[in-house]
């Protein structure tokens, strides 16, 4: 079995100590509504966006963000379903989760 070799010293002590103090105060501080709600839907763009281009998916971040606000762009059929696709199911996964 491997066995590292490692000293705590203090200075790494008080940084993992700060490292979790912050991460709870993170996941503690109340979002502004607003805010939320325009955060949760730059990350699903951007989630979409990069997963897809993954893919080879061509559509650029802005022609996503379009497709998802219902406007209708003239790019590959193929690239428009698969980007549709990916929102849907993305906007789907809190209900399916249950």
């Amino acid at each position: 079995m491997f066995k590292p070799v490692f000293t705590i010293t203090e200075t790494i002590l008080k940084n993992l100590t700060t490292i979790a103090s912050s991460v709870v105060t993170v996941e503690n501080a109340p979002l502004i509504p607003k805010w939320e709600v325009s955060i949760r839907r730059e990350a699903l763009l951007r989630n979409a966006h990069a997963s897809t281009a993954i893919e080879g998916n061509p559509l650029t971040l802005d022609q996503v963000s379009q497709l998802a606000a219902g406007r209708n762009i003239m790019v590959q059929r193929k690239a428009k379903a698969e980007v549709l696709n990916y929102l849907k199911v993305l906007q789907d996964i809190p209900r399916l989760s249950r």
